[in-house]
């Protein structure tokens, strides 16, 4: 077996642990009870769930603190604080990114960004770099990826924090604004 094939399946069986023990977290009732103890100081637990929000390995674990803490919390103040600890976790990673520029350059050509890039060159569609990138930091996969999309190396750390908070706000805001309606 190549080094490739296992990293994929090292970090496929780190995201598989990482959905269990968000999924145990859940139906254990320990987040639960973990939430109820701060809940005078809720706003903790939800910069908490934001910064987690941003990396692979912990937005399992983000979306279950996101689901409980939903159910009794305002959406837009969840959103907004979660945003906040987002922005703080994407200057985190690229603090990390633009530390070691090899890794970068390495993830790059993991990805394959630049077949990407040479595709929709190819049909005038560069423009959907950028788009496809800001709907992944939004999303809950892995920022890094939409960062690297972004061209991050090229923004100051304040235009990222901007660019990172409003997209995971908007992300988290259409992710608890359902299951505070629901519950």
């Amino acid at each position: 077996m190549d080094q490739k094939t296992k990293n994929i399946l090292i970090k496929t069986a780190l995201f598989i642990v990482s959905i269990s023990f968000g999924w145990y977290l859940v139906k254990s009732g320990i987040l639960l009870n973990l939430i109820a103890t701060v809940i005078p100081y809720k706003f903790i637990a939800e910069f908490i769930a934001g910064v987690l929000y941003t990396s692979f390995l912990t937005s399992p674990i983000s979306l279950a603190m996101l689901l409980v803490i939903a159910q009794e919390s305002n959406p837009i103040m969840i959103a907004l604080i979660g945003g906040l600890g987002a922005a703080c976790g994407d200057l985190l990673i690229i603090k990390l990114f633009r530390d070691n520029k090899s890794d970068v350059l390495s993830v790059t050509r993991q990805l394959q960004l630049h077949k990407i890039d040479t595709i929709l060159k190819k049909f005038h569609l560069e423009f959907l770099i950028p788009l496809i990138g800001a709907a992944i930091i939004a999303s809950p996969f892995p920022d890094e990826i939409g960062l690297l999309m972004l061209g991050v190396s090229k923004l100051t750390y304040v235009r990222i924090a901007k660019i990172s908070f409003v997209l995971n706000s908007a992300g988290i805001l259409l992710i608890v604004t359902p299951i505070n309606l629901l519950s």
